[in-house]
């Protein structure tokens, strides 16, 4: 009976560090990994917005700014620009809005697509970017995006 009372002595401590420690050590790390990867994307948003303005004063200031746009395009011009990028099968919806913008949701896309679409297309299309959203998808480089495009007038 004692070499019963041994084994148990040596298999439930062994029992909970595999059950119990390495599955929470595994979470941990993986949490780590997905805070490390929203950081970096909120880092390369923040820059990519600090470009973007920088640009858009420049224009402005050139006199070729959203002021100095030509009339925005239209959902049919944005649908098109999405065609050739390659992205139109992406969107899960793409509408006009009371205010004459329009409103853009992918629910999964590449993430480096759509921002290489964005910083193609964006200064000549007579809209400025009014608010997003990016969520990180399930798959390494995609993501859920909702735009809201306005007017640049």
């Amino acid at each position: 009976m004692a070499r019963g009372s041994g084994l148990a002595l040596v298999a439930l401590p062994a029992g909970a560090v595999f059950g119990l420690v390495q599955p929470l050590a595994e979470a941990r790390v993986d949490a780590r990994r997905m805070a490390a990867e929203a950081t970096a994307l909120e880092r390369w948003v923040a820059e990519q917005a600090t470009i973007f303005l920088t640009e858009e004063q420049a224009r402005e200031a050139a006199g070729t700014g959203p002021s100095a746009a030509a009339a925005p395009i239209g959902v049919s011009g944005v649908e098109k620009s999405l065609v050739e990028a390659g992205l139109r099968n992406d969107v899960a919806e793409l509408a006009n809005s009371a205010d004459g913008g329009i409103s853009l949701r992918f629910e999964a896309v590449r993430f480096t697509v759509l921002a290489d679409w964005l910083s193609r297309v964006a200064p000549d299309w007579g809209y400025r970017l009014a608010a997003f959203s990016l969520v990180r998808g399930e798959q390494e480089d995609l993501v859920e995006a909702d735009l809201t495009l306005v007017p640049a007038r």
